[in-house]
Formats: structure tokens, C-alpha cells, sequence
């Protein structure tokens, strides 16, 4: 097992010791686990079971191997190679329904021990790009509190001007927008109108707020607005299911999910809660702060700007992602208005989690 995870199956050498075998109580399903004892990173081994359905299997199996990642850094399916083409169509099947970024391997082994490598993996560090102290970004993508139907506005846009030159959104996606929220003709998560008084301000205010993340998610290109092929492939799954369709809804969610990072967030303060229950604070502002030096600490997080910190505009550097992760549904409310359990933290929906990750509505296509 060593010897396969070390620059084999996983490609960021975070199998580099001695494995050591560690209990799966909590899972069950799961038919081995290791721990690298240099590290600390775990794997978790799922051996395909037989059964008169294949497509039923591999379904199976994906389904226990999203859940897996729940509690385990990577998750190695393997396959008895009698098996080998079943084996092919379940990689296939993982870029196709977009998961195949996730630290998933395949493998295929026969009687004597001689195992083949189908998919790898890295296990992302979450670790900001080495720039200058100023211009260190956070891995995950950046949001304030655009809805999923104002991404689909501003994609229907940026089609609309996709013929002509220069910056579309400077020019004529972003003004045709904000009037669109003067007016109240734009709509908030609830489908509420967003009514929006116009100042300098805040015209300039967002129109970052709302380019940065249609740009950090690859369906617009960052110099011009001009949409992308990945943002046409999200505007056809609009006209096909309809902006209020949980298709359409879900296939948003998975995006920001995986390509945008929150998940390896969510995991981040997931670990960080449950590995010090005893620092978790009764308020959330208090718990943010200490969340905020454990990202520092694993150098995951990016640099605030100094009048963010003088003026107090915003008390800790994550503070609307767990707004973003309530409007997903991702999050299990303590109450009707609020998500933060004192002395405990935050609690994740992980069954609506795992159900937007195994959500399928690309139909085969992975832009």
C-alpha cells in the first residue's frame, strides 16, 4: 500500500511514511483505513462489491465513496481486474459527473497482489499561492451575496454581448445589471426583487462584488466578461431545466462546491471545531477570530485589506461564505434566522452535501 500511494495514486507526496491501519467504527462501509504517520493525511480502501446490477454497483459505490470523503482525506476504489472495463466506465462516469478533482483513485488488482493504477489523485493542500504578503488570495472563491438567479442574469448577459470587442462588462454587462437592480428587476436568493439606491459608491462597490466570483468559477473571462465555454454549458442547463429548477440550483451549488473550493473550506472549519471543542465560543464573531488564526496558521488564508481591520467592516476574514453555505442548504439551522450553535460551532447538512456532489445534470459534458 505504500509503495502504491507514494507518487503512484496520490501525486502531492502526502504518502511519504510508514502507514499505520486505523479504525472505520464510523463508517462501516469502509473495508480498510491508513493513516501516514508523518503527515497525519488518512485514506480509506472501498472494494467493489458484486452484484447483478453494474450500473446499480458503480452508483453504489460512487455514493459511498462521496460519503467516505466525509471523514477520510482520499478514498481508493479498487476493482478485481476481471472487472477492468466496469472499472474504465466508473472513471469515465467520475469526469463526467464533474468529481473527478476530488481525491477519488481507481485501481484494479488480480490473485497475486499485482495492482494497476486507472486514476490519481493530489490531496490539495489548501495553501495560498507564495506572492507577495499583499497579494496573498485565499484558495477558496471569493462571494458576497450574489444569488443563484443573478448568475444566471449576469450569463445571459455577458451572451448578449458576446460578439462585441473590449470589456463587455465594464461596458455593457455590469450597467445594464445595476440598473436592472435600481429597478428592482434582479432577485435575491428568496426570489425577493433586489432594490438597490444608486451612489458612486456602490456602483463601483459592486461591481467587483458581483465580477470577481463569475470570474474565480471560469464562466467569464477575467479580462473582458466575455463568457466562457464552462459558463455556456451552466446558461444551457438555465434554458433547459429554468433558473427556479433544483437542477439547475444544484448544478450551481456543485461548482462553487468543487471548482470553487468550499468544500475543502467546509472541511477546513470542520476540522478546525472538532479538533479544539474546547476553545469553540458561545458568539460567532469570537469563533470566526479563531478560525481566522487556525487558516493563518496552516498559511490557508488570504491577506485582509488594512481598512477592513482599522475601520471594523468586517470582523473576521470568512464571513459571508457561511451565509453562501446556508443559502445551499448545506448548513442545519438552530433556528428560523440563525446557524451558529454556541459552544459548538457550526453543523453541516452532510446528506445535502453529498447529495449535490453526486447530483447529475451536466449529462456526460465536463467543461
Amino acid at each position: 500500500m505504500n509503495a502504491l500511494l507514494e507518487g503512484k495514486i496520490e501525486t502531492k507526496n502526502n504518502f511519504t511514511g510508514s502507514l499505520k491501519r486505523i479504525a472505520t467504527w464510523s463508517m462501516p462501509l469502509i473495508d480498510y483505513a491508513y493513516q501516514d504517520t508523518v503527515s497525519g493525511k488518512t485514506v480509506a480502501i472501498l472494494f467493489e462489491q458484486n452484484c447483478m446490477d453494474e450500473e446499480r454497483t458503480r452508483e453504489r459505490l460512487k455514493a459511498y465513496t462521496i460519503k467516505a470523503l466525509n471523514n477520510f482525506d482520499a478514498v481508493v476504489d479498487a476493482f478485481d481486474v476481471k472487472k477492468l472495463s466496469e472499472a474504465d466506465f466508473y472513471v469515465k462516469e467520475l469526469h463526467d459527473t464533474r468529481i473527478q478533482s476530488l481525491p477519488i483513485g481507481v485501481v484494479v488488482y488480480d490473485g497475486s497482489g499485482n495492482v494497476s493504477v486507472l486514476q490519481s489523485f493530489p490531496i490539495q493542500q489548501n495553501v495560498a499561492q507564495r506572492r507577495t504578503v499583499k497579494e496573498q488570495k485565499s484558495y477558496w472563491c471569493w462571494w458576497r451575496d450574489a444569488s443563484h438567479y443573478e448568475v444566471a442574469t449576469l450569463l445571459e448577459l455577458s451572451f448578449k454581448y458576446d460578439n462585441e470587442d473590449g470589456d463587455i462588462y465594464t461596458n455593457k454587462v455590469y450597467p445594464e445589471f445595476f440598473n436592472m437592480m435600481i429597478e428592482g428587476k434582479t432577485r435575491k436568493w428568496d426570489g425577493k426583487p433586489r432594490n438597490k439606491t444608486y451612489s458612486e459608491s456602490s456602483y463601483k462597490a459592486e461591481k467587483q462584488n458581483y465580477k470577481i466570483p463569475m470570474c474565480q468559477l471560469g464562466f467569464w473571462d477575467a479580462e473582458t466578461g466575455h463568457i466562457t465555454d464552462k459558463g455556456l454549458t451552466l446558461l444551457d442547463v438555465v434554458k433547459t431545466y429554468g433558473v427556479e429548477s433544483q437542477e439547475y440550483f444544484d448544478c450551481l451549488a456543485k461548482i462553487i462546491l468543487i471548482d470553487g473550493k468550499h468544500l475543502d473550506l467546509v472541511k477546513d472549519l470542520d476540522e478546525f471545531q472538532k479538533s479544539s471543542p474546547e476553545i469553540i465560543p458561545e458568539n460567532s464573531s469570537e469563533f470566526f477570530r479563531l478560525f481566522d488564526e487556525y487558516m493563518m496558521q496552516k498559511n490557508s488564508i488570504g491577506t485582509r485589506k488594512p481598512t477592513a481591520i482599522t475601520t471594523g467592516a468586517k470582523n473576521a476574514y470568512v464571513r459571508d461564505e457561511p451565509k453562501l453555505w446556508n443559502k445551499l442548504g448545506i448548513i442545519k439551522m438552530q433556528n428560523t434566522s440563525r446557524y451558529y450553535k454556541p459552544f459548538a460551532g457550526i453543523e453541516f447538512n452532510w446528506e445535502r452535501i453529498n447529495e449535490i456532489l453526486l447530483s447529475d445534470v451536466f449529462g456526460g459534458k465536463n467543461e
